[in-house]
């Protein structure tokens, strides 16, 4: 098994667990702004959570 992972980093393995950090996506900050404005806390990066996807959605 060891001489199967020679000359792979430790970074190189995405597999379950794995953080993957992301830049956010460009769709996602009209979502951003308008949950700000409406009183909603939201992260500048990172998933927005559903149900404020889902208030967003029903606000249009």
């Amino acid at each position: 098994m060891a001489d199967q992972l020679e000359g792979v980093s430790p970074g190189a393995w995405g597999g379950p667990g794995r953080i993957r950090r992301r830049d956010p996506r460009p769709e996602d900050e009209p979502v951003r702004v308008w949950a700000r404005a409406n009183g909603y806390p939201v992260n500048d990066r990172g998933r927005v959570p559903a149900a404020i996807r889902e208030a967003y959605e029903a606000s249009r």
